[in-house]
Order: structure tokens, then sequence, then C-alpha cells
């Protein structure tokens, strides 16, 4: 229930069920716009280590003896860098920008939640979006950082919202 703040209801917290919608629906979206980038990187990528490794193929055949062949080169690198920019790129434009505009994403809207300052009601300003989706994808690698709503029964609150000193609302 919202308590009273100054005469005015105070947000509810929302619940772990609206965020995981709200994380599954930025998550699917994320994950078409970064497959339809990365399928086209990854089989350039492959393409040119299969390239060095019939090259080196034919340099060993020719030469009777064993080619070493070194898969990550410039191209490879390269090919990781323009993917990793893509997604650094989609998480400021679908995540950090939204969130500090309005507090919500496209997934968040639909489960009717927002993320505000920890202290007040407006969406946070975009040095706490950076660092709340910096954690947030710390959190993701490491695993426990998605349970952490889950160890805040009262606020919810995750490693990325205690960092980023936000927190998650009904809208």
């Amino acid at each position: 229930a919202a308590g009273r703040r100054g005469g005015v209801a105070a947000p509810v917290v929302a619940g772990l069920g609206r965020r995981l919608v709200a994380r599954a629906v930025d998550t699917a979206v994320f994950a078409v716009v970064a497959v339809a980038a990365g399928v086209p990187l990854l089989g350039s990528a492959l393409a040119h280590v299969q390239e060095k490794v019939e090259r080196a193929q034919e340099a060993a055949r020719l030469a009777g003896r064993h080619t070493q062949v070194w898969l990550v080169d410039s191209v490879t690198l390269g090919k990781f860098g323009a993917l990793l920019g893509v997604l650094v790129l989609l998480g400021v434009v679908y995540e950090i920008l939204p969130t500090s505009r309005t507090g919500q994403t496209f997934g968040k809207r639909l489960a009717r939640i927002k993320v505000v300052d920890a202290a007040g009601s407006r969406p946070p300003r975009v040095g706490r979006s950076v660092a709340r989706w910096l954690v947030r994808q710390v959190g993701v690698l490491l695993v426990l950082g998605l349970l952490s709503p889950l160890l805040d029964r009262r606020t919810r609150r995750a490693w990325h919202d205690r960092a980023a000193r936000t927190r998650v609302v009904r809208a």
C-alpha cells in the first residue's frame, strides 16, 4: 500500500512479477537487435577464419609440415569490437536514455513500472542511468546480481538500483 509523503501518496514499490515481465520484454527486444547485428558480423568473421585455415592447410600441404594459424587477428577483433560497439550503443539508446527521460523502457512501460531516484519520484539523471546500466551488466555476468531483488523484501532494490540510488515503482 502507498504511504503518504507531504500529503502526496508515495509511489508503490514494483513487485517482482512486474519487474520480471519488464526485463523479459526488454531482453527480447535487445536480443532481436543484437542478433540482427551479430549474425552478419559473426558470419563474416567465420568466413575470414575459414579462409585463413584453408590457406594454412594449402601451405602445410605444399611445405609438407604443419602450419600454425592464429584465429584471433585484427579482423576478428575488429568484428568483435564492432559488435560490442553496437551492443553498447543499443544499451544507450534503448535503456539509458529512456530511463533518464521517463524512467521507462518499452518493457517497463508495458509492465506499468518506472525507475525513479531513491529520494523522490523523478527519473534518474543520465549519470545515474549509466551507472545503473553498467552495474546491471556486471550483475548479469555474476548471475547473483539477477537475484539481488529477492534479498531486499521491502523495497526490492537490486544491486544496480543501490549503485545508482534508484528504485522501481508502479507507474
